[in-house]
């Protein structure tokens, strides 16, 4: 009777014993420091909005302002969003605004180039709540809204009669 123990089929044991324990034991403390310096946390009711705001605009907690502001706005007049075609995060901040915006309607207007000057022209003031431009430039003629971070500006059309 043989034994199926070869020299090196326990050598190829040892091999993989000893590179799965080199594993475990470079990867435990790697993984023990990640978790317990970036802890998992319970998401609040707008930590995914929230966490995209962040990370498009740089601000923190916008969610919460954004729905106070558009809550401050009349419902039955729609909120106006620009978008730049072709980028990205404009585009998600656009979606991501028309989201918190609800109830109201959302008109998004992709357009090209950086500066909304002649689409902006041909809104009719009263019959619009906001403004909103993602990622921008403000035409010099038109006041100056709340800023959120870098790229999201809201411009109330409503506050802008008002004082006029």
């Amino acid at each position: 009777m043989t034994s199926r123990w070869s020299y090196g089929r326990i050598a190829h044991l040892l091999l993989w014993c000893g590179l799965a324990m080199a594993f475990v034991t470079v990867s435990i403390p790697r993984i023990y420091s990640g978790a317990t310096e970036y802890p998992l946390r319970p998401g609040g009711a707008l930590h995914t909005t929230d966490s995209y705001l962040k990370f498009a605009t740089g601000a923190e907690g916008v969610s919460t302002d954004l729905i106070l502001m558009f809550e401050s706005m009349p419902v039955s007049k729609p909120i106006v969003i620009f978008t730049r075609k072709g980028d990205a995060f404009s585009s998600g901040l656009g979606m991501t605004t028309a989201y918190l915006a609800s109830p109201h309607a959302v008109r998004l207007c992709e357009i090209e180039g950086t500066h909304p000057d002649h689409e902006l022209a041909l809104i009719n003031p009263d019959k619009v709540a906001a403004v909103v431009l993602c990622r921008l430039g403000r035409p010099a003629w038109l006041p100056a809204g709340r800023v959120f971070g870098s790229g999201l500006e809201i411009v109330s059309l409503v506050s802008m009669r008002e004082k006029g």
